[in-house]
């Protein structure tokens, strides 16, 4: 079974205080909250070593993927087979059908919370980045949280 890269038990039961999680499961879900957490970010997370974040991002990311963590638990799936339902049915005169939604599975699959966390540390940024070739930042981005 895979191991999670950057959340740890102790920092979702502890620093978060999240729903409590099976240790049985806990692995799987923390590993699917990390994927989201990355896409979310444009892969930004796993492009760099997360020790080198300042401590202030990697707090946000921490606590982004514990809410991702607690969404996939409360919603009972952590992929999109996961989220399959029945889109109709019938049986003798009774037909069901299920409302359409704008929102894909993949929306579905990510939590607000998770995204709310994240949106202080520029991670979800998608636009041009432009900056002055002289200028040295420690982290390569305009702001220092250290």
């Amino acid at each position: 079974m895979p191991t999670p890269q950057w959340i740890t038990a102790d920092f979702y039961n502890g620093t978060y205080g999240g729903t409590p999680i099976q240790d049985d499961k806990f692995n799987a879900i923390a590993c699917a909250a990390e994927r989201t957490v990355d896409q979310i970010t444009q892969f930004k997370l796993s492009q760099k070593d997360f020790s080198t974040w300042p401590t202030f991002i990697q707090n946000k990311i921490l606590m982004a993927i514990s809410a991702q963590m607690e969404y996939f638990y409360e919603i009972g799936a952590h992929s999109e087979a996961g989220m399959q339902t029945v889109q109709s049915a019938s049986i003798g005169g009774f037909h069901y059908q299920m409302p359409t939604s704008d929102q894909s599975t993949r929306t579905q699959l990510q939590s607000d919370v998770a995204r709310q966390y994240l949106e202080p540390t520029g991670l979800m940024y998608a636009g041009l980045e432009i900056r002055d070739r002289t200028w040295t930042g420690r982290y390569g981005y305009g702001w220092n949280y250290d």
